[in-house]
């Protein structure tokens, strides 16, 4: 679908210059993009025909011209959908053209960098420990407080299909063959062949569900990521750091301190524990229920239970040394007594195997019983002998059967593949990813209300399976069913499976309170077993996460901390709980309600007063980070975003979560994952040593003043404009495709926390963050990612003395918090079009509509130019990569945005009900292609 350099147009005059992707380039990208180009051409033409080819190019070539409005409004809806699925399958694979070239380079600095570390590293990070005085030893006690944890999210934000997602990846490693360089003329001409074909697939694959995803179904698509990336990523992780500590001045007072990583003990524990909230959030979600959380736990138990067996099996085939009857482990002899005795037939068909190789008969028999216990654990089957009733039991018997390998000389055997397995049982344990429940604080006061005094003194109680009063699709049952679910995940998996609580908008003490009172009922007959079928009473141990995501919850998080530990009945229950509180930040709906650079500031100041509380009361503060993938959501770079945390927050211990499109972009392949794995990890590492602390804390005191006026301006100029401004919310719903959006099946949650559609005529203060964000991404304006800066840039240059904003500059240098928010907000207007969006503005009917969009245009460049002034460089100038990426889609993009517009148009226009479904169907995909151009969504 490229045109040519010299002016010859293929089909759809896509412009790819053959300069940079010939095939005789040394461009590896372009040259990629250009052989996949010419495929999807190839297989437009077999599949839907030549003319629709020429079709697509026409409208193609019009955009941006006059003409274009004319040429969209005679194309038939066959034309407009066949240039809809091209351009958006060219930019799913464009994606994946690019990054197979992150892996290249990932790879060229790895070869250019020899023996030393690339940058962002873990070992990057140990080696900057070192270099600043410490011994190896002190270094390996600063991993070892380390703990990182990803938690993945079900947020609607991943617009593509299971379907395409597992198709894609199999595109994808068929393309990975491509760099084999000894492929014969006959493997390359197959090879080509296999592209073709799961080419010609996803060219017929339905870009759109024809039906909601369930909650299992957002479940199952997570545990592809596990299954063929993260399960077998983690070991490599470790045993990255791992070698790292080679690499610096052996403690010469330190057993085997000389030896390599695979021929001793390891230096690293497994510092990574996986969360997750899909199958738990149901914060808004009616269709998550204790039945649905349950059966998730199950499934995800299946998942790893048989990884685990699959591991065992293979170490069974591998570690294979005969051993005579006479020099067998005493330990080792007893748990093979034990195995023949417990597994029966199982165990006879492994001595009859291997009758002189003890190793590969445990080893066996521990395959064995990790398959009993999954049939236990996940399928519920009856109880069978020998299955392991917990990690413990397992991670006992490969640790004396570690000690018998070394004791019979085969330490490099332990200290390798089989330590990889005991680092995959201490991170994922039997339950894969701990499973945390959410729901709205304001869900859990009606249901207290509901269950009134559990004495019985109030008279007219409710039913408990009365739907409660702002919570549509909750009942007291249903709550109190959920706590029980709660116990009974931790009975079957261990409390580590699924203990925490987090309660959105928690707005005081009495917030967190009121869940340990109802974990207390949920033991009681107060809600009687035949109302939560499948749970009888019983209490969870629990630990709750108070959600701090409103102006005013943050505004006073210390005070609020402060008062729950003050609490004697709290400070109790926490003591049971090691004396550790955790504490979630919500950076989605404080960027909604304050926008970006007030909601940043509230952030970090909340951060520091919640690590002042903590160390007051004595106890251990985990942060967790709700970050969103799209910049208006708290997205951008994490491992900058990490550094720039205030002093104190991190601290060793570091969790954030990881969202929608996002998750698929960070964990579909492995090298890429393993990559953005370090460089969280390392930057957590860096950000909890004092000096850091102290560097940041320095810089802080010169900005803080100045972040406070700046925020103040800032969101009162923000407030004006979206919250005040009586046209604003018309603007907003003509302009922007949000209407539409509401209808989008993208995840099993309604866009609206009050469950109507997400419709801002009804109500703008209960529209999710999400649709918010990916409403303006669509319309390339991207506003909850920089609006609000410009006025406040500009009105501190002309208040203050520093009218060349040498100050800012000077902060910018210094402060990694200041840093990370210009740095960010440039991303967010360098990703913008106002060219493109203007497009969408004449949707906008109203008489206000004019003068909001020249209000938002002198935002957008005030905020641009003074960035630009700030950092003394142009948009985007040190990010060459996301230039390249965008002006490789403009064309592309310009396209889809004039055909977004002209569908939106009729569609609105449109009374035909049969006319409308079909137009709705274009918008819908027009959305899905739009989002995997810009690579972005909510």
């Amino acid at each position: 679908m490229r045109e040519v350099a010299t002016g010859k147009a293929a089909a759809s005059g896509v412009a790819i210059p053959t300069q940079e992707g010939s095939d005789g380039s040394a461009d590896p990208l372009m040259r990629e993009i250009g052989f996949l180009d010419d495929l999807l051409d190839e297989v437009i033409v077999e599949q839907s025909g030549r003319e629709l080819l020429e079709g697509i190019a026409e409208v193609r070539s019009r955009a941006g011209k006059k003409t274009a409005a004319a040429r969209l409004q005679t194309a038939g809806p066959d034309e407009i959908g066949g240039a809809i699925r091209a351009f958006g399958l060219f930019f799913q694979l464009a994606n994946l053209a690019e990054q197979r070239e992150r892996l290249r380079t990932i790879r060229r600095r790895q070869r250019r960098a020899g023996e030393a570390f690339i940058r962002d590293s873990l070992g990057e990070a140990v080696q900057r420990l070192a270099d600043a005085g410490r011994t190896s030893g002190e270094v390996e006690e600063t991993v070892r407080r380390l703990f990182v944890s990803p938690v993945l999210t079900a947020h609607p934000t991943e617009a593509r299909r299971r379907t395409l997602l597992v198709a894609l990846r199999r595109f994808a490693r068929l393309l990975e063959r491509r760099d084999d360089r000894t492929l014969s003329p006959p493997e390359d001409r197959e090879l080509r062949r296999r592209l073709r074909e799961e080419l010609t697939i996803l060219w017929r694959t339905a870009d759109l569900r024809s039906v909601g995803p369930t909650p299992l179904d957002e479940v199952r698509t997570a545990l592809v990521f596990f299954d063929e990336t993260l399960f077998g990523v983690i070991p490599t992780l470790y045993r990255g750091l791992d070698a790292a500590f080679d690499q610096l001045p052996v403690d010469h007072d330190r057993e085997s301190a000389d030896r390599p990583t695979g021929t001793r003990p390891p230096r690293v524990g497994a510092f990574l524990r996986w969360g997750t909230w899909i199958g738990g959030d149901r914060d808004g979600n009616p269709n998550v229920t204790a039945s649905v959380t349950l059966l998730t736990a199950r499934v995800q138990a299946d998942h790893v239970l048989r990884g685990y067996e699959a591991v065992a099996t293979r170490l069974m085939q591998t570690i294979a040394p005969s051993v005579p009857a006479d020099r067998l482990d005493r330990r080792l002899a007893a748990r093979l007594a034990d195995d023949a005795a417990q597994l029966g037939d199982a165990m006879v068909g492994l001595q009859r195997r291997f009758p002189d190789e003890p190793y590969r008969q445990r080893l066996g028999a521990i395959a064995e019983r990790l398959r009993r216990t999954r049939l236990r654990l996940a399928e519920d089957l009856e109880e069978w002998p020998g299955w392991y009733r917990s990690t413990a039991d397992l991670e006992a018997e490969l640790a004396e059967l570690a000690e018998a390998l070394v004791d019979d000389g085969l330490g490099r055997v332990v200290w390798g593949e089989l330590q990889d397995f005991r680092w995959q049982i201490e991170t994922f344990g039997f339950h894969l990813a701990s499973l945390e429940v959410r729901q709205h604080a304001d869900a859990l006061a009606a249901a207290e209300v509901a269950l009134g005094d559990p004495r019985g003194e109030r008279a007219h109680k409710p039913p408990v399976d009365a739907e409660l009063p702002g919570a549509p699709g909750v009942t007291a049952a249903e709550v109190i069913a959920t706590l029980r679910a709660m116990a009974a995940i931790q009975g079957r998996f261990g409390v580590e499976a699924c203990h925490r609580f987090v309660l959105s908008f928690t707005r005081g003490a009495s917030d967190v309170l009121r869940i340990l009172e109802l974990a207390r009922l949920a033991g009681t007959s107060v809600v009687p077993a035949s109302a939560t079928p499948g749970f009888t009473p019983s209490v969870p141990v629990l630990d709750v996460v108070p959600l701090l995501e409103s102006a005013d919850a943050l505004e006073g998080a210390g005070p609020l901390l402060d008062s729950l530990l003050d609490d004697p009945a709290y400070r109790d229950h926490l003591r049971s709980r090691a004396d550790h509180q955790e504490v979630m930040l919500g950076y989605s709906d404080s960027n909604k309600e304050s926008g970006f650079l007030a909601a940043n500031w509230l952030l970090y100041r909340a951060q520091s007063a919640l690590v002042e509380s903590a160390a007051r009361h004595g106890v251990v503060l985990t942060l967790f980070h709700g970050r969103g993938g799209a910049i208006g959501r708290g997205g951008g770079p994490a491992n900058r975003a990490i550094l720039a945390q205030a002093p104190g927050s991190i601290d060793g211990r570091l969790k954030l979560t990881e969202q929608g499109e996002v998750i698929a972009a960070r964990y579909a392949d492995p090298a890429i994952a393993l990559r953005e794995l370090e460089q969280i990890s390392a930057a957590a590492l860096l950000a909890s040593v004092p000096e850091h602390d102290e560097a940041v804390r320095k810089a802080a005191s010169h900005g803080a003043r100045v972040l406070d006026e700046l925020a103040a301006s800032a969101r009162a100029a923000y407030r004006a404009f979206v919250y005040e401004e009586p046209g604003f919310v018309a603007f907003f719903r003509e302009m922007t495709p949000i209407r539409e959006l509401s209808a989008l099946r993208l995840g099993s949650r309604p866009a609206s926390r009050k469950g109507h559609a997400a419709d801002p005529e009804v109500d703008l203060d209960s529209l999710r963050a999400i649709p918010w964000v990916f409403a303006w991404s669509q319309c390339r304006v991207n506003l909850p990612g920089w609006f609000g800066l410009g006025t406040a840039l500009s009105e501190y240059r002309d208040r203050s003395d520093d009218r060349e904003l040498g100050h800012l500059r000077d902060l910018y240098r210094r402060w990694p918090f200041f840093a990370s928010v210009i740095d960010t907000a440039e991303l967010s207007l360098g990703r913008s079009d106002l060219a493109v969006a203007r497009g969408y503005l004449q949707l906008a009917t109203t008489s206000e509509a004019p003068r909001l969009w020249d209000r938002l245009q002198s935002e957008f460049e005030a905020s641009a130019s003074l960035i630009e002034q700030v950092t003394g460089r142009s948009l985007l100038a040190d990010a060459p990569a996301v230039r390249r990426s965008i002006e490789l889609r403009r064309p592309y993009v310009e396209t889809l945005g004039a055909i977004q517009v002209d569908l939106l148009h009729r569609l609105r226009s449109e009374r035909s009900a049969e006319e409308r479904a079909r137009l709705v169907r274009q918008v819908h995909s027009s959305i899905n292609a739009l989002a995997a151009g810009l690579q972005n969504t909510g």
